[in-house]
Order: structure tokens, then sequence, then C-alpha cells
């Protein structure tokens, strides 16, 4: 299969994973809110989100296990000693991650202006789950990556698509008969455990002569792996560290239903955020070999392509949620919706467009090996952020709630969307003017005329008493038709050639 045609059948069963794990999660939030109250979901969302520490280790090694399986594809044995020392490493840690959450579980209710002591004791068993769910996703995440640096994206999202799905089934039986903060983490604590035992075994299947032993433990290639692996643990760490002390923030701070707001606002540009890296991670295997054989030139073709594609992809969707913001919100919470949350949505929403745009750029240079600066980034990102937000709840500047949206639009605007594509042309060589022409034009002209006419047909009598549902899908064609024209016309044309020749065939 044609390097090409991998990545689109990647990114492909990486989006269709991602709607379902979106849809799944959007429809157990509200299935939690209407059973438990916005209280219990604050306090479950405080624990869930806060404590994601140690998924820094979890996301480090899938990133350098990504690398390694594409980088050593042909070295069985040195694969297999990385393998060993990676899935060594995280078990050592996932048992240190459960005895931390035991220990902290005894005094979590006095750290958190937000748990009260009605959620007290729920609050110290959820959090012996969680740091157990943790635990199990770290385990996970050696074959995780061994997969995916083996292109296998198809087969690893099966695994999650379906252990989301049994997540869900289980969440509504568990709910009939116990509508507890600790029957909902419970749920995610099975299905992690389902889901690590799963990948083991697929990639057992899906890769040859793949083993894990104590005996293939080698110290320079421990070494490698860790040297490699500081780096991932700074930059993935550093999201995770960001993100996860935002919550925190809001949680030692404000109260339950302050954290409740911020996380139901934060949730569907949390799932577009992972929707863009899942598409763009792709890129990863397909760099590190193209760079391996010093194929400079189709790296810039590949970046290129792939910058204007994830490009068009964020503007739509951006573009349409932000509009239909409220709207959205109400229909999913069936009408129980926080106020305030719609507005930190709205902001978070201008937070991760560029991510969409530019973080691109951030698996191809982990695939090249520029690291260094990478780390420095993420970390001064991670820090600036967390402060800022704090500054802003202290000073009284706004709200609990919206402060760390507002903290991470200042941030990511810097890192992502300036830094970013400037850092990686300058590794490149690659003009300024050239990749902004190629790549990005197109779509900021499809943008701009998108916005015009979803602006035109808002303001239009004729549509004044239309159901927001039908406007929403005239906006999703009226979209659809102007980034397809404007800035994917080649790839519209192709993609119609094509169907007409399968279907003249079939005839």
């Amino acid at each position: 299969m044609s390097l090409r045609k991998k990545v689109i059948l990647n990114a492909g069963s990486n989006w269709m994973s991602m709607f379902v794990m979106a849809v799944i999660g959007l429809y157990l939030v509200r299935v939690f809110l209407h059973e438990l109250g916005r209280d219990a979901f604050g306090v479950w969302a405080l624990l869930s989100t806060g404590l994601r520490y140690p998924m820094i280790l979890e996301r480090a090694f899938v990133l350098a296990m990504n690398r390694f399986a594409a980088f050593y594809r042909e070295d069985k044995a040195k694969l297999n000693s990385l393998i060993t020392s990676s899935f060594v490493i995280l078990a050592f840690f996932g048992i240190v991650t459960i005895l931390i959450s035991i220990l902290l579980s005894f005094f979590i209710s006095d750290l958190f202006a937000a748990i009260t002591e009605e959620f007290s004791y729920d609050a110290k068993i959820t959090c012996i789950l969680v740091g157990t769910t943790l635990a199990l996703k770290m385990l996970e995440a050696t074959f995780s990556g061994v997969l995916q640096g083996h292109h296998y994206y198809t087969r690893y999202n099966i695994v999650v698509t379906t252990t989301n799905i049994f997540r869900a089934i289980l969440t509504l039986i568990l709910f009939v008969f116990w509508k507890s903060i600790i029957a909902f983490q419970f749920a995610f604590c099975v299905t992690a455990a389902v889901s690590a035992i799963s990948m083991y075994f697929l990639a057992k299947k899906s890769i040859t002569d793949i083993r894990v032993s104590l005996r293939l433990v080698d110290k320079n290639n421990l070494r490698e792996l860790w040297e490699y692996t500081s780096h991932s643990i700074a930059r993935s760490g550093s999201s995770i560290f960001m993100f996860s002390s935002m919550a925190l923030l809001v949680g030692a701070i404000g109260n339950a239903s302050h954290v409740a707001i911020y996380d139901i606002g934060q949730r569907i540009p949390t799932f577009l955020r992972g929707f863009f890296a899942s598409t763009q991670v792709v890129f990863l295997p397909a760099v590190s070999g193209l760079w391996s054989q010093n194929r400079i030139d189709a790296i810039k073709a590949v970046l290129k392509k792939g910058t204007r594609i994830s490009s068009v992809i964020a503007c739509a969707f951006i573009i349409l949620l932000f509009i239909f913001a409220d709207r959205i919100l109400i229909f999913w919470l069936e009408g129980n919706v926080p106020e305030g949350a719609d507005m930190v949505m709205r902001l978070l929403l201008i937070s991760v467009l560029p991510g969409g745009l530019f973080e691109i750029w951030l698996p191809a240079l982990v695939g090249m090996g520029f690291l260094r600066g990478l780390t420095i980034a993420s970390i001064a990102t991670a820090v600036g952020s967390v402060l800022l937000a704090g500054l802003l709840i202290v000073r009284n500047v706004v709200s609990e709630p919206i402060a760390p949206a507002v903290a991470l639009i200042c941030a990511m605007w810097i890192k992502t969307g300036l830094w970013l594509p400037i850092y990686g042309l300058k590794k490149l060589n690659m003009s300024l003017v050239e990749y902004f022409k190629e790549s990005m034009l197109k779509p900021i002209v499809a943008s701009c005329i998108c916005i015009i006419a979803l602006l035109v047909l808002n303001n239009l009598s004729i549509f004044e008493n239309v159901h927001w549902l039908l406007m929403f899908g005239l906006s999703m064609i009226i979209t659809l038709v102007c980034f397809s024209i404007v800035s994917m016309r080649s790839e519209t044309i192709e993609l119609y050639v094509n169907i007409k020749r399968k279907i003249s065939s079939k005839r």
C-alpha cells in the first residue's frame, strides 16, 4: 500500500474512532447529569480530569514506541528489547500510581473546596478507581504505540471503538442498580482493563515475532528509550499538566458547580482537539520513515498537503460549532445547561484553532528528532498558562470557569499558532511565503467566504422561524461547498472522478 493510502486509511480510522468516542462520551455526560446532578458531576470531573498526571507517561511512551516501531521495523531484536523495557517501566509506574491514589484518597476531600461532605466517601473510592484506570491505560501504551508505528491504526481503533461501546453499555447497566459517582468510574476501570488486554493480544497477532521477556532488556536500549521518552514526557506531560492543573485550580478555589461549568464547556473542544491530533499523528511514522531515507523534499510535500487538509477540517468544524454553541449545548443537555458553559465552549474553540492549523508540525518534528526546542516550548506554555489562569482568578478579572479558557487562548496561539510553524520552517529551510501560499491561503479564503455566506443566511428573514437543526444542516452544506470549491478543489474533482469510474465499471 502506498504512503498516501496508508495516511488516508489511518486518518479515516482515527476519525471514526474519535467520532464514536465523542458521541458516547457526550451521551454519558448527559446521563450522568440527569441521574446524579451538576454537583456530583463536578466532583467526578475534578477527580477524573485533575488527577490525570500519570497519563504523562502513557502519552510519552505511545509516541516513543510509535517512532521506534517505525524506525526499527526490520530489527526485531532491537524492537523487542525496547518493547520489553517500555512495558516494565510502565508496569512499575502503574503500581506506583495505584499506591499514590490510595494514599491520596484519605485526604482528597480536604484539598478541594468543590468536594463537600456529601461527596466525601464517594470521592475517596473514585480517587482509587481513577488511579487504577490510569495504571491500566499506562500498561496499554506500549502495544498501542507499536501498532501505530506499524500503521495498524485501523486495528487499534477497532479496539478503542469496541471498548467505548462496551463502557457505555456497562455504565447504563450499573446505573440501573447503582446511581453513584463510583459506578460511573468503575465502568471506566473495567473497560480500561479490557482495552489493555485486547491491545496486547492484537499486537501479538498483528506483528510477527513480537514478544515481551525480561531477558531482552538491554542497558543501551533502555538508555535510548529514556533519552527519547524524556523529551516526550516533557512535551505530552506539559499538555496534561496544563489541562489537569486548570481543573484542579477551579476545584480548589471554586465550587463543584464551577468545575461542572468548565468541564461541560470544554468537552466538545477537547474532543475536537483529540480529533485533530488523531489526524495529525498518523504523519509521525510516515515522516520518520522518510527522514531515515533522507527524503527531505517528500517530507516538505507531506507537510504542505497535511497542513492544508487539517486547516480545512479545523476551520470548518470551528466555524460551525462557534456559531451554534448555545443550541448544541441545549440539545446535548436537554436544556439543562449551566450558565456560562456556552461562553467557555466558544473561548476554548478559539484556543483549539491553532492546533488544527499548525500542530501537524509536532509529530513531524518529533519524527525527525528535533526534540529540545519542542520540549522547552511545551514546558514554558504549560507553566505560563497555569500561572495566567491563577492570576486571572485571584485578581478576580474573570470567573473561575472562564479564567482557564482565556489563559489557554493566549498560551496556544503563542506556542502552537506562532512559534511551532516558524520553528518547523526553520528546521526544514522552508520559505514562509511558499508554505503559507501552498498550505494556508486557500483554507483562509474559504473560511472568510464561508463566514460571510453564513452571516447572510442567518440574516435572511425567510429563515427566522426555521428550526435550528435545519439551519445547522444548511450551514453544514454551505460550509462543505465553500471549502470543497475554494480549498479542496483538486481533491473534490479527484474523488468525483474515482466515484464516477467505479460506478461505470459496475455497470
